[in-house]
């Protein structure tokens, strides 16, 4: 197909973009609450929590499929028209769409770095986003799937649906030439860390742009675009959960390091993305872009603060029940090499090695605590509290009732216990989300 009959973004002239930022502009209040509305919704900590035990269910209950890849909400693309855009020029949304594209056409190789990045940092989180060296060279020489992780599965969907609407949008399919290069990434400590503070980032990247765009969205584009957000949010959810368990709780030290790299990545998005000197460039798409982060970070970090120390450990550290993959033959020496750096990487994730002092002591503290109090603990929760019966969903009137309990009834000032009655709490809410509630015939969590 020749270059003419291909999408490639072009800004319009100069009077016809200042116009199209103006009718923006006075649109501006609806879509800010419209990308509030989509946040509240869609990082409520119900949805939160399902996102998380899905990671669980991912390596526990593979009879479910809606823990092999999250459920897309059916659309009709071939009803998908230019008339769908509303409050942003078609020219810019043809743009963000295909800048997303471009980043995500190379999920193989972001799922090898995943793969081969967390192999000892968090072996779970490996197996859940790809392969490690020895098994990708195993799947290429045997014809295998490349990845087989749910992660993959949900972003592997993505840049050929954009790919699609842009085509409905603009009237021509999109060059496919000039995807995203991914750096290196090898199994060092400082690699991975590094790597998990990219993942993140772009995850919360990816989360904001797709809620601006479904804001200048309606009808089956607008559905179609919260499927590839809905995706995003998951993993965004996922890995900046497992963040909290390998660091600690860190909010500010985390958000630096989400914005210093997010600046580095619009830089290079600038460089190297077709189209990219246009990007950037209309102040009012900056304001919602900057509401749509600050909003994701919000709820997100509101999250992860209710999410106890007893049920990340038990998410990320319970042995995975799928089948071993298969894996190019290694030396006995340079087996032994690896034995030991996943047993350096599991000791360090259970004495909190990575956390901050002050932090680690806390949690210790709470630890040694529930431990010592185990029996009495059990015993109130059974008796005096119910079992939690009836607070499955956070937020209801039940929940919050038995806080008010928590808080202000018989535990008086005992603040240590307060705190692990409403671990216990958060920890049954996760477990026992609605979904996992109707997998009778799957089994049931530990």
């Amino acid at each position: 197909m020749i270059d003419c009959e291909m999408y490639q973004p072009v800004a319009p002239p100069e009077m016809e973009r200042r116009h199209l930022e103006f009718r923006q502009a006075l649109r501006l209040p609806k879509t800010l609450h419209s990308i509030y509305a989509m946040v509240r919704q869609d990082f409520e900590t119900a949805v939160l929590d399902e996102y998380l035990w899905s990671f669980w269910g991912f390596h526990h209950l593979q009879a479910d499929l809606h823990y092999r890849a999250r459920p897309w909400q059916k659309v009709q693309l071939r009803a998908i028209e230019p008339e769908d855009v509303a409050g942003l020029g078609l020219w810019e949304m043809g743009l963000m769409l295909n800048m997303a594209m471009e980043d995500e056409e190379p999920i193989p190789e972001y799922s090898y770095q995943s793969g081969e990045g967390f192999r000892f940092l968090l072996p779970t989180l490996a197996r859940y986003m790809g392969k490690h060296q020895e098994q990708a060279r195993f799947a290429a020489e045997n014809g295998l799937q490349w990845c087989e992780g749910a992660w993959c599965a949900e972003e592997r969907r993505h840049s050929n649906t954009l790919a699609r609407i842009i085509e409905r949008l603009m009237k021509k399919p999109p060059r496919r030439d000039n995807p995203n290069k991914p750096m290196v990434v090898t199994a060092t400590e400082e690699d991975a860390l590094r790597h998990l503070i990219s993942r993140q980032t772009t995850e919360w990247n990816a989360s904001s742009s797709y809620i601006v765009m479904a804001a200048h969205a309606t009808g089956h584009l607008h559905s179609l675009i919260r499927n590839l957000e809905r995706d995003e949010v998951k993993h965004l959810c996922i890995i900046s959960a497992a963040s909290a368990y390998l660091l600690g709780p860190r909010p500010w030290r985390r958000f630096l390091d989400l914005v210093r790299k997010g600046l580095g990545n619009f830089t290079n998005q600038k460089k190297s993305r077709s189209g990219g000197d246009a990007f950037g460039t209309n102040p009012i798409t900056a304001i919602e872009g900057i509401a749509a982060h600050l909003l994701t970070e919000y709820y997100l970090r509101k999250w992860l603060k209710t999410v106890p120390l007893r049920t990340l450990k038990l998410v990320f550290e319970t042995p995975s029940s799928l089948p071993e993959l298969g894996a190019s033959v290694l030396s006995p020496e340079r087996q032994t090499e690896m034995d030991a750096a996943l047993n350096r990487g599991r000791e360090k994730r259970l004495a909190l090695d990575r956390w901050e002092p002050e932090t680690r002591l806390q949690a210790a503290q709470q630890r040694q605590f529930e431990a010592s109090q185990n029996l009495a603990t059990a015993q109130i929760i059974a008796v005096d509290l119910g079992g939690f019966q009836g607070c499955e969903t956070p937020g209801t009137e039940q929940d919050k009732d038995l806080r008010k309990r928590i808080r202000r009834g018989e535990y008086g000032s005992d603040r240590v216990l307060q705190n692990s009655l409403i671990d216990h709490l958060r920890d049954f809410q996760i477990r026992h989300n609605h979904h996992v509630l109707a997998l009778a015939s799957c089994g049931s969590p530990p």
